[in-house]
């Protein structure tokens, strides 16, 4: 890539590993310095990308998205300030939306004309989308078992879209990008192939969430499968002064890398064996170093559930007029057990992020009854009531 740019961003990039820091290009290699010295390391934004869209970067009206009180919800457990971010309003149903727009707003101005990403649904689609606003070709990695209306959604912004193994789709996400030069919209990780820029859009998250509330609430819980959602959030509460919330990280209990670190006590996360969870945007095997660190400098923990106590999240927050997908639920799944080990208070502020819509996922929702059709008239109608015990 071109590391030169006619109009010089106003952020470089610093290292990890060595600390360096480098004039802003369009990275996803690493450290260029670490890999001469046989080191993965991952970069940094330094100086922050700007959360405005930059004239002619792609914008679909990310962020700016509700923070609302579930009062029924709040009631059953005891809380007296219990609040969701619905990031499921973003224009593509998630709060990749926010990772996409942010990635393609810092590496356009350097010549890139084609993305890939390898995703598990949501960040895909996303992709696709902005690849769309800005004129780009996309190509989408799924992972095998991904919906069928995720998969239509990219092709129909015009993405190139393919599925393989869910455990070894990476191999081809790094070919296209270290041999075939397409820019991989991927997740900050120590490999070989990182986007050192999408977290930054995440920094909007706690702006908008301090900004709503008055001040930072006293915990945020994310569903976790890297942590890039919680860190990116942790770097926007970190620039503000006053107190600052922890950060609690929600996981699956078979995909709880980002748990089993903590309570080991490590700095680079444990990798796990694949997951089965039905919280299928969250069956990560390994979490980011950099959400570890987020949860301990906030004072912050982890804590994981089963399908089961996924499940009746989703079904709540679905009767409280919230429809999540089901790693979304598991914010409020994890709540409970927070409160009980006395890890969160019921007179704290607790913000959860609930960070994609269910729509998309419709298809791998729990059974519901057929729908019935009946005749237009008032007796049918009647009759129908009568057997819902709705008389």
């Amino acid at each position: 890539m071109d590391r030169t740019s006619r109009n010089r961003p106003a952020w470089s990039l610093a290292c990890e590993g060595c600390g360096r820091t480098h004039t802003a290009f369009a990275a996803f290699r690493g450290c260029p310095d670490c890999a001469r010295e046989g080191r993965t390391c991952v970069m940094q934004v330094e100086g922050a990308l700007p959360l405005a869209p930059a004239p002619g970067a792609p914008t679909l009206g990310e962020g700016g998205t509700p923070l609302v009180r579930a009062p029924r919800i709040a009631a059953r457990l005891g809380v007296g300030e219990l609040f969701f971010k619905l990031e499921g309003a973003n224009p593509t149903g998630s709060y990749k939306d926010r990772y996409v727009a942010a990635t393609l707003a810092a590496v356009l101005p350097f010549g890139v004309d084609r993305i890939v990403v390898s995703s598990t649904g949501n960040l895909g689609v996303s992709v696709a989308a902005y690849a769309a606003a800005a004129g780009m070709r996309c190509l989408f990695l799924a992972a095998s078992g991904l919906p069928r209306a995720a998969l239509v959604q990219a092709q129909a912004h015009g993405a190139l879209v393919a599925m393989t193994d869910a455990q070894r789709r990476n191999v081809l996400f790094e070919h296209a990008a270290l041999e075939r030069g397409w820019f991989p919209v991927g997740l900050r990780m120590p490999r070989r192939v990182s986007n050192p820029f999408g977290v930054e859009g995440y920094r909007a998250i706690a702006i908008e969430v301090a900004a709503a509330l008055g001040r930072a609430p006293d915990a945020m819980l994310f569903p976790c499968a890297r942590g890039n959602g919680l860190f990116g959030a942790w770097r926007g509460f970190s620039a503000m002064p006053g107190p600052r919330p922890r950060m609690v990280a929600c996981q699956p209990a078979d995909a709880n890398s980002i748990e089993a670190s903590l309570r080991a006590g490590v700095e680079m996360p444990l990798e796990l064996p694949p997951s089965t969870s039905i919280a299928f945007s969250t069956r990560e095997s390994q979490a980011d170093p950099m959400a570890l660190r987020a949860i301990r400098e906030s004072g912050g923990t982890a804590a994981s559930v089963d399908d089961a106590a996924i499940l009746a999240a989703q079904d709540e927050l679905a009767r409280s007029g919230i429809f999540v997908e089901h790693s979304c639920a598991l914010p409020l799944a994890c709540l409970p057990g927070l409160l009980a080990r006395g890890a969160l208070r019921r007179d704290e502020t607790i913000v959860c992020v609930l960070t994609a819509s269910g729509v998309r996922w419709a298809e791998q929702m729990p059974d519901f009854p057929a729908v019935p059709e009946i005749a237009p008239t008032p007796a049918a109608l009647d009759a129908f009531l009568a057997a819902a015990g709705a008389g």
